[in-house]
């Protein structure tokens, strides 16, 4: 399959939002704006018969790869959850004991 080898390289590849706050999916809207349809020139015509094969299995491709982007993102999200879930650290000086006989 044509593309299959760069295709995989870019799955292992690690993406940055270039963003550290709010959601990759607001930024990705804020740039595309409110549609993120694509709609192909007009007056291209058909794409020629020779190319048809290649642009099916780059859109199989492209599909295969935004579901394993989508389950690293979800894992990652679990796993921020539980970093974060993690209390920071406690002062040194602060008391360690609870008085709870008054």
């Amino acid at each position: 399959m044509a593309g299959s080898s760069a295709l995989a390289a870019a799955g292992s590849t690690a993406v940055s939002t270039g963003s550290t706050n709010g959601s990759w999916e607001a930024n990705a809207k804020d740039k595309l704006g409110a549609t993120n349809e694509w709609t192909p020139p007009a007056g291209l015509g058909a794409i020629p018969a020779e190319l048809a094969e290649r642009a099916r299995d780059l859109v199989h491709n492209q599909q295969k790869l935004i579901g394993e982007l989508e389950t690293a993102r979800n894992l990652t999200a679990k796993h921020l959850a539980a970093v974060r879930a993690v209390p920071p650290k406690r002062d040194a000086r602060a008391s360690v004991y609870l008085d709870v006989a008054g």
